[in-house]
């Protein structure tokens, strides 16, 4: 897909110069594009995910500062999945199967997905002929979107997700990385904060990415109020699991003074233990109690105290989480700032040195990574650890949900005997990684019989493609034999003559609706249509060997049209010399003008026309049913399918806007219908009033951005469209007046 020109589709929004336009962007929660030359930032709910450049066609990693006093274009997102999707494509990305919908559903993988806190995207169009699909994931949220139809509308969240589900093709898993762009301040910001504090407005838009995210039918084993979100920003990925046992803040505020608020005296043990163990002092903020308090008692990291009262502890801002960053040990069960651990006072991993349990932990916390970017198998059972009913996040921590679940009463034996978890988590992690070794290996397992499938269906693809050929090679000869028997038949009657003294007198709608055209020649090794195309010939060798025949309806021997011969009526047509003039003349007049390129759908399609159908119809779908839409003159190929249309005008009036308009209506629903389809014509015998040349402008200038080179070209949809041509018919001529050659 290419993005850019996606983009560039988008509405546009007014947005200053430079950084201070940006942040505008940012505070406005925008989703969508700004560039600034060859150089784009990409918005998803006002956070900037993506910084490349594009000049030499493809995307390249660039810096913040080309935006720097630069003029700036915001193109608004319709959705924000859409900018999300162009970051993690324009970014590195990883492969990680692909399956088939018959055998491996959507859905399941949906479910497997979301539980693993995947970050990356489902793409599901490979054999999949409506158009293409997508789901986005960000720490295992998801959003969807997808391209439908040969027009590519755009269907987004619910709708997009049930036309997925409801299509059968081969779909990719592609696991991906978002980097959180910081934009500069236009002026001298404020003092930085604490070190090794990080800020809360980066954590802000880190989170901001996945507000429009949302999760399907969530299992019975997995918690809403616990989702695992990840971000990248600058080098550092980070990862922020949420415990899920941790509840509301002010659950966590009664479980704290009921279980976890330590009297004095086992606050001294714990100090003690924590200075001869090595772990640091607990950064959360301790109670205060009414009586003064030992500074030895006091937290080392506490940089001022609190006015709380005793016993009481102040509830969390946030459910407890665990952070794990590449370049950090891990040393801690809770969340903290990256220069320290925290822990709940006198929780039973307290009395834990950081040397018993340091290395088990790192243990776990590679598994933890290396379950979260792997994708978890498609068999929820397989998932968890090998328990159905246990949840990946659950997996994920054994041990803190062990020392939660723990009664207050058995933590003194726990801080008594720190030896044997450590051994009991060692085996965990090891069955954890067993686990997670043979889910790999039976995903690998079904991404090769999904290959060996995909392979045998190319096979037999190509095997019917060839039957296919072989049986269009048959009809068209058997066409030949029908017309040259067809050719013998005529040959004959025009010998035995016809015995009958009066013909068929016609109207002239009666003898169009009953006539057809057909481009013949007296010899294909001489100059035809298609060797004047590719540049050889002249118009003289190309009339001399051109023969316009015509078939119809109704016997032509003695037939009259409106009192004249109906041959001579015939001829003298305007619909039989503009015929003429398209198959005979046009190519050699694009190919003079050097417009081959410019009217390259026309130019190309003039070489195929078989068959010119007078007061001719093209059927187009409408709803369940076919609507039959009249032109004067359809041009089709071998196959019936129509190339051209015309409406004429013989009469001495100039073509109104209204005829104009209703030409450019039917000819666009001609090529949302038909693929072949290549050009349209209004043929006047006058000429046109400014309002029809006025239609026919809007019509085929296109966007403001666009920047399409083709002459007269009507811009049906992102991958269709036809020429439009407006001719003037005099002097037994024919004159091209738009596009001006």
């Amino acid at each position: 897909m290419n993005w850019v020109d996606t983009i560039t589709d988008w509405q546009t929004s007014r947005v200053d110069d430079g950084y201070a336009g940006l942040h505008d962007l940012a505070d406005a929660g925008f989703s969508g594009g700004v560039s600034t030359g060859d150089s784009w930032l990409l918005f998803v709910n006002g956070t900037a995910v993506s910084v490349t450049d594009h000049g030499d066609g493809s995307p390249t990693p660039a810096d913040i500062e080309r935006f720097d006093d630069a003029a700036l274009t915001a193109y608004e997102s319709p959705h924000p999945s859409l900018p999300l999707l162009a970051a993690m494509q324009f970014g590195d990305t990883e492969e990680r199967g692909t399956y088939y919908t018959e055998e491996t559903p959507l859905s399941e993988v949906e479910n497997t997905l979301e539980d693993g806190g995947f970050i990356g995207y489902v793409e599901l169009s490979e054999n999949v002929l409506s158009g293409d699909y997508y789901t986005v994931y960000q720490a295992g949220r998801s959003m969807h979107a997808a391209f439908v139809g040969s027009s590519e509308s755009l269907r987004t969240d619910d709708d997009a997700r049930e036309a997925a589900h409801g299509e059968v093709g081969l779909y990719e898993v592609v696991a991906a990385s978002i980097d959180v762009v910081e934009i500069p301040d236009a002026e001298p910001g404020p003092e930085p904060t604490t070190a090794g504090t990080p800020s809360s407005d980066k954590r802000d838009d880190v989170e901001s990415v996945g507000e429009n995210f949302t999760e399907s039918e969530p299992s019975p084993d997995r918690s809403d109020d616990s989702p695992m979100e990840a971000s990248v920003t600058g080098d550092t990925r980070t990862e922020v699991y949420t415990d899920p046992d941790a509840g509301s803040a002010t659950a966590d505020a009664d479980h704290d003074a009921t279980s976890t608020t330590p009297d004095p005296s086992e606050a001294s043990t714990d100090d003690d233990t924590e200075q001869t163990t090595g772990v640091e002092a607990d950064a959360v903020t301790e109670p205060e109690p009414a009586d003064p308090v030992d500074p030895a008692d006091e937290s080392p990291t506490d940089e001022s105290p609190t006015d709380e009262t005793p016993g009481e502890e102040t509830p969390p801002t946030s459910a407890t989480s665990r952070v794990t960053e590449s370049d950090e040990e891990p040393g801690g069960d809770d969340a903290a700032p990256p220069s320290e651990d925290v822990e709940v006072p006198n929780a039973p991993s307290s009395s834990v040195s950081t040397t018993e349990r340091g290395s088990p932990t790192e243990r776990a916390s590679a598994t933890e990574q290396l379950a979260a970017r792997s994708i978890p198998s498609v068999d929820p059972e397989r998932t968890g650890g090998g328990s159905s009913t246990q949840s990946p996040r659950s997996s994920r921590m054994p041990r803190q949900r062990t020392q939660r679940d723990q009664p207050p009463t058995q933590q003194p034996t726990r801080q008594q005997e720190p030896s044997q978890p450590d051994s009991e988590e060692l085996d965990a992690v090891r069955a954890e990684l067993e686990t997670v070794q043979e889910s790999l290996e039976t995903v690998e397992t079904e991404r090769d019989e999904a290959h060996a499938q995909l392979e045998t269906a190319r096979e037999e693809l190509e095997t019917a493609e060839t039957a296919r050929e072989e049986l269009e090679a048959e009809r068209d000869d058997l066409k030949r034999e029908v017309e040259s028997l067809r050719t013998r038949v005529e040959e004959l009657e025009s010998q035995l003559g016809d015995v009958a003294t009066d013909g068929a007198s016609l109207s002239a709608p009666e003898a169009f609706d009953g006539t057809n055209l057909f481009v013949r020649y007296e010899s294909k090794g001489k100059t035809t249509v298609e060797t004047a195309h590719d540049g050889d010939g002249s118009p003289a060798e190309l009339a001399e060997n051109l023969r316009i025949v015509h078939h119809t309806q109704f016997e032509t021997e003695g037939a009259t049209v409106e009192g004249e011969p109906f041959e001579q009526w015939l001829y003298g047509t305007q619909q039989y010399r503009f015929a003429e003039w398209l198959v005979g003349q046009l190519v050699f007049e694009i190919r003079e003008t050097d417009t081959t390129s410019e009217l390259s759908e026309l130019y190309d399609a003039l070489p195929g026309i078989d068959r010119i159908e007078l007061s001719g119809s093209v059927a187009v779908p409408e709803g369940d049913e076919e609507m039959d839409i009249g032109f004067d003159i359809v041009c089709r190929d071998r196959m019936g399918d129509p190339l051209f249309v015309a409406d004429l005008d013989a009469s001495r009036q100039p073509v109104s806007d209204g005829q104009m308009a209703s030409l450019v209506q039917d000819s666009g629903l001609v090529c949302e219908s038909e693929s072949t389809f290549a050009g349209a014509f209004f043929v006047s015998a006058a000429f046109f009033e400014p309002g029809a040349l006025e239609t026919a402008r809007d019509a085929t200038s296109g966007s403001l951005l666009s920047r399409d080179s083709r002459l007269s070209y009507v811009k049906q949809s992102r991958k269709r469209g036809y020429h439009l041509a407006l001719v003037e018919s005099r002097d037994d001529g024919f004159h091209l007046s738009v596009p001006d050659l």
